[in-house]
């Protein structure tokens, strides 16, 4: 709000004409009363004489003196019509105020906000943690410990970039933290399950139990050790190959046998090994199937080694399969077929027609 155009104290005690956006060179001493009641009539008058004056009246001869006083006097008029005055309720009061110099509005000072915490679900983060928890218990149980540990490595990734993604941490922190502890503890498991597994005394060869034997026929002591037949070379089941002869060792019910003593075939012997094959299968059947499948293998090999039919020979036939351990630890597969002769023979049984 502006304050309207008119006659003002200007605070030397002299009246200054506002214009109503600032203050004039327009100034008038004297009291306001006399300004008002002279009004524009003196003014109008005063100009009329002057502009017009008559033949008769001679010209204005007053000295300057007398001039300046008149104009003194005079009650200054504005050159243009002042509009009506504003109601008194929108006249300026008391507390009115000059409006202030222009310029520009005060800039606000900055405001910040506070970040909320990040509320979006941590996807990556919770698949990670239960990748790494999959893989822990997994690399613990030896079938699976490669699984288990391919899965703990992605596990372990997966955690680490959720705590780069705008989402909760902490499920990216608990997965790293499992993944470095459950590591040790998988890793302990597995030196402990390699430490207590017993491995074959030489060769490296896989553990195998025999199939049930012909129980007549042939000399031998359950207390002998294989070792120390004259003549005998103790060789692995890997290394054992078709047209090997063996001579008879009785071992025990469950004992499991991870080499066999193998003798000149010249040497009076009992045993021949006769076929070796590898079964299929992922699983572990079970002994009992293993068992009935090894046999069958064996008998769709017997003729075509000795030469006749298994129900017309005289001889018998066993085998040694893979267990259970090294079925799995080891993927061993492999079976072996063993002639068996009731009486001591030499040389080889192939084609023997026995």
């Amino acid at each position: 709000m502006t304050t309207p155009a008119g006659w003002y104290d200007d605070g030397s005690g002299n009246r200054r004409w506002w214009d109503g956006l600032r203050w004039t060179e327009h100034v008038v001493t004297g009291s306001p009363a006399a300004v008002e009641e002279s009004g524009v009539t003196a003014s109008s008058a005063e100009a009329a004489s002057v502009a017009e004056p008559t033949p008769e009246a001679p010209a204005n001869t007053a000295s300057p003196a007398g001039v300046a006083a008149d104009v003194e006097a005079a009650p200054f008029v504005p050159p243009y019509t002042i509009a009506p005055s504003a109601p008194a309720s929108t006249s300026p009061s008391n507390g009115a105020a000059y409006p202030p110099y222009g310029g520009y509005p005060a800039a606000s000072w900055p405001t910040t906000t506070t970040p909320q915490a990040p509320t979006a679900v941590p996807v990556v983060g919770i698949c990670g943690l239960a990748a790494v928890v999959i893989g822990v218990v997994s690399a613990c149980i030896p079938p699976i410990s490669i699984a288990g540990w391919a899965l703990l490595a992605v596990g372990f990734v997966m955690s680490l970039i959720s705590l780069f993604l705008r989402a909760r941490k902490w499920p990216g922190i608990a997965g790293l933290a499992v993944a470095v502890i459950g590591g040790a503890l998988a890793a302990a498991v597995s030196l402990l399950v390699l430490a207590t597994t017993p491995s074959p005394a030489s060769g490296g060869g896989p553990f195998t139990i025999p199939s049930e034997r012909p129980s007549d026929g042939g000399t031998a002591t359950e207390s002998q050790d294989p070792s120390s037949i004259e003549g005998a070379e103790m060789t692995p089941f890997d290394a054992l190959e078709v047209g090997d002869c063996l001579p008879l060792v009785v071992y025990g019910e469950d004992e499991m046998v991870s080499e066999l003593p193998v003798v000149p075939c010249e040497q009076p012997h009992t045993d021949e090994v006769f076929f070796i094959y590898d079964v299929d299968g992922g699983e572990f059947p079970g002994d009992d199937a293993l068992t009935e499948t090894s046999w069958n293998g064996c008998y769709d090999a017997f003729q075509a080694y000795v030469g006749t039919s298994y129900e017309a020979s005289e001889l018998d036939f066993y085998n040694y399969q893979p267990t259970k351990g090294s079925w799995v630890r080891e993927g061993d597969r492999t079976v072996q077929c063993i002639l068996f002769s009731y009486e001591d023979v030499t040389g080889t049984l192939q084609g023997s027609g026995r």
